[in-house]
């Protein structure tokens, strides 16, 4: 009974990963080929601006599939993946993660302060795509127009390493009906799924509270 379900564990997992294969490549490269012949459509063609505007609702329905596939590949291959254990450097992880908002939104007033020398047990790869999670959605909180403030640290908890984030952000998205099955009643997006997936995936857990003062999100990962 027991290698039974040994068994059926490991066939679900290489369907997992199978299916994140699948997506990343044959379904994105149909949403490629239609942004592809959407730029052709826009350069070669006298549109009118009833056109250009039912052309425009095309590329952000295109964009918008193509992220919520890269949200399905990432929880499918987190929910495939043997977590590895070994030391991983939080500190390092978050200033990546810094690094690519403060790309994609260069000018934005953003300061984040990150602790250094912060350390874990666990997959790199893994907490490396939380801690993207984790800071993308603290981004997010902010809205459009004001300053981003966020700071990330850490610290023992009885054999484990409690990392903080805290935003002083206090908008609240919509709740997502995209992926609704795969999210706990508690995340708002698939972001926080993943994150909250992650953690789980370390024998963790993650809890956020949002207040006046912003929201804070706790993960906890034991050594």
């Amino acid at each position: 009974m027991g290698n039974s379900n040994h068994r059926d564990g490991n066939d679900m997992q290489a369907l997992r990963a199978n299916l994140a294969r699948v997506v990343s490549h044959d379904f994105r490269a149909q949403v490629r080929a239609i942004r592809g012949f959407g730029k052709l459509l826009d350069a070669n063609s006298g549109l009118d601006i009833g056109g250009y505007e039912h052309l425009s609702r095309i590329r952000e329905a295109a964009d918008r599939l193509d992220a919520m596939m890269v949200d399905l590949v990432d929880w499918l291959r987190v929910d495939a993946a043997d977590a590895k254990r070994m030391p991983v450097d939080l500190s390092l992880l978050a200033d990546w993660a810094v690094m690519d908002l403060l790309d994609a939104h260069p000018g934005r007033d953003a300061q984040v302060d990150v602790q250094p020398e912060m350390q874990a047990i666990g997959d790199e790869h893994l907490l490396r795509q939380m801690m993207q999670r984790l800071l993308g959605a603290a981004w997010q909180r902010a809205g459009n127009d004001a300053p981003i403030r966020i700071s990330v640290s850490a610290g023992d908890d009885a054999g484990a390493t409690l990392l903080r984030v805290h935003d002083s952000g206090r908008v609240v998205p919509e709740a997502a009906s995209e992926f609704a099955a795969l999210r706990d009643p508690h995340d708002v997006d698939i972001g926080m799924a993943i994150a909250r997936l992650i953690a789980e995936r370390h024998g963790g857990e993650l809890e956020s509270q949002t207040d006046a003062n912003g929201t804070s999100v706790r993960v906890r990962l034991p050594d």
